[in-house]
């Protein structure tokens, strides 16, 4: 009797050794995905996290100016926003009734077959309030330029469009940096003969600095630099647009979203198709 307690009370304590150890791992089993190569995907369209920050994001001052619109080109206010499906289903009756923006740059595609789910949405209702409409590709440097390229043409129509298209350049993807820029200029290249205008340019301040400095001479910019004081190139390119924040809010919008505004002496109509 007193080894057949013996040998419970033995077992019962390797039981609670073991127990925590078991657990331990359902728990680890459970955190590790269950398609490895899901957790692989490249969530499109990061925001530049790299770009300087500033605690107190101010609108650009003084460059709300009120103009007559052009055509197809509204050149009534100096600032403007870029969208995509992050964020979700706007209302454009209350983002056009609200004012404050004459443009918008929506998120059309990405890399090799990626489209935005809300473009043609966006597309369609932004132009109907009256807004000057973009489209932006984001641009993968580990894709073949002539895909990325076959990719933009399908979804983007020139016809639709009333500013030139944006290439958003934010990624180096590892590779060179000779590849980088050889794959990057035969994109634009093709983009430019396509639409017979040349893309404006997309970066952050500090990813210029890095890696486009000097390279793209005679192309309008759109620079991300989210402080209260513009972006400082270091070869003094100047750039037509400014995106100071990604903290934006507007009326009929869900979330955060980017805001821009246009430089010095620019106007919209530079832009234009």
């Amino acid at each position: 009797m007193k080894n057949s307690i013996t040998s419970s009370i033995l077992l019962c304590l390797i039981l609670l050794l073991l127990t925590p150890a078991s657990a331990t791992a359902r728990d680890r089993d459970r955190k590790r995905p269950k398609d490895p190569i899901a957790s692989s995907v490249l969530y499109p369209d990061p925001l530049p996290a790299k770009a300087e920050k500033s605690p107190r994001m101010t609108r650009c001052k003084a460059m709300s100016m009120t103009r007559k619109n052009t055509g197809r080109i509204n050149s009534r206010y100096r600032e403007g926003i870029d969208v995509s499906h992050y964020q979700e289903r706007i209302d454009w009756n209350t983002v056009a009734a609200a004012g404050e923006i004459s443009y918008v740059y929506l998120k059309a595609t990405e890399g090799e077959d990626y489209v935005d789910r809300t473009y043609e949405y966006n597309l369609r209702e932004a132009r109907r309030v009256g807004l000057s409409v973009g489209a932006y590709h984001f641009y993968r440097p580990k894709v073949d330029p002539e895909v990325q390229f076959q990719n933009i043409i399908r979804n983007v129509k020139a016809e639709n469009q009333d500013l030139v298209p944006m290439i958003d350049i934010e990624d180096r993807g590892h590779v060179s940096h000779e590849k980088f820029i050889r794959d990057l200029r035969t994109l634009i290249r093709l983009v430019e003969e396509h639409y017979g205008r040349k893309p404006l340019l997309y970066s952050y301040q500090s990813f210029y600095n890095q890696h486009l400095i000097g390279h793209f001479p005679g192309y309008h910019w759109m620079m991300a630099k989210y402080a209260e004081t513009p972006p400082n190139l270091k070869d003094d390119t100047p750039y037509i647009m400014w995106q100071y924040t990604s903290s934006g809010r507007m009326p009929g919008i869900k979330g955060k979203i980017d805001r821009s505004c246009i430089m010095g002496d620019f106007e919209l109509h530079e832009l234009s198709m």
